[in-house]
């Protein structure tokens, strides 16, 4: 891919984004349109994350690090020109987000969300922002009152969060509340009905699935990996950096199916993660069909990727009961 294309590519992405933007935050109301998009960063975002992966799948031989982050910048010189845009901030915070950097993401978004208080889209954008940011499998106090006010305007993303968050509890009553008021306003011919009412037929079971409570199933798909680093990279190390460990649905979309935080000095090292290491119950590794594992050294201590990060990836290989991989980290972003 070449600089020019990529960068127009990025350039229509925003544009197509600022489309489903607009209605929202402008106060009309929400259309057909924006009903599939309520699990999701809107579609252009997603195109957008989709062609780049995360920051760290980009090939370092590219360039198109630089050339990412001067798009993103290009669109943070443009919000601080019109501070009181929200669309501008709503633009740069999704795209902050779909890059996985929540902590420039958060920003964003909390002064887009300052512009326009009453907007039930920026509330679960914000939410959903401060989960992913946490590392936490539960959400924390603020991301829960933002989710609780858009659920109030009847935003998807909301109740869907709220409804996992609430299984991943133990809380079934509240639970079934919002999923089942999900499934009710949900278009008919919806891609993610399924997912909405196996959810709440477990919460109606009493069935929890989360931190503090392992599955019952013997049958739930689990990745034992080996992770290692190359001795030219290790030599580098102090011992005391964090090494994050994720795995993703193979496609590249969304955030991690299961993740832990390990040191460099703990290296190599063979773990299993599984449903119980997901971010919120129903979104582990058993909802995807095919996964990958990154490992990546992180100079920061940030989640996110940063140029000079150490990473590696696996191969992508089907979910099954029992599966295997192995990342060697042996390459510098």
């Amino acid at each position: 891919m070449n600089s020019p294309a990529f960068i127009v590519l990025v350039a229509c992405a925003i544009l197509l984004a600022l489309a489903f933007i607009v209605l929202p935050l402008r106060g009309r109301r929400q259309g057909s349109i924006l009903a599939g998009l309520a699990f999701i960063v809107p579609v252009a975002t997603v195109g957008l994350y989709l062609v780049i992966g995360t920051p760290g799948a980009i090939s370092p031989q590219t360039g198109q690090v630089g050339e990412v982050r001067s798009a993103v910048t290009e669109m943070a010189v443009k919000a601080m020109r019109e501070p009181d845009d929200s669309v501008h901030w709503t633009r740069l915070g999704l795209a902050y987000k779909s890059l996985q950097d929540f902590g420039a993401a958060e920003h964003a978004l909390r002064r887009a969300l300052y512009i326009e208080p009453q907007s039930g889209f920026l509330m679960a954008e914000l939410g959903e922002t401060l989960l992913y940011g946490s590392g936490q499998r539960q959400l924390p106090a603020e991301a829960q009152s933002l989710l609780e006010q858009a659920a109030a305007q009847d935003s998807q993303k909301a109740l869907w969060l709220l409804g996992l968050n609430a299984r991943q509890l133990g809380d079934n009553k509240a639970a079934e509340t919002h999923l089942a008021r999900l499934l009710e306003i949900l278009p008919e011919d919806s891609e993610i009905a399924a997912s909405v009412e196996q959810q709440l037929a477990a919460a109606r079971a009493g069935h929890v699935v989360g931190a503090g409570s392992k599955q019952t199933s013997d049958h739930a798909p689990a990745l034992t990996l080996t992770v290692d680093i190359d001795p030219a990279l290790h030599e580098q190390l102090s011992g005391d950096e964090a090494v994050f460990v994720a795995v993703h649905s193979a496609d590249g979309e969304g955030p991690p199916l299961a993740a832990t935080r390990l040191r460099a000095d703990q290296l190599p090292i063979e773990i299993s993660l599984g449903d119980d290491d997901a971010m919120l119950a129903g979104s582990g590794i058993s909802s995807a069909s095919t996964v990958r594992a990154v490992a990546r050294v992180s100079f920061s201590g940030d989640a996110a990727a940063s140029e000079g990060d150490f990473e590696g990836r696996s191969q992508s290989l089907p979910v099954e009961e029992s599966m295997h991989a192995e990342v060697l980290i042996n390459r510098i972003l």
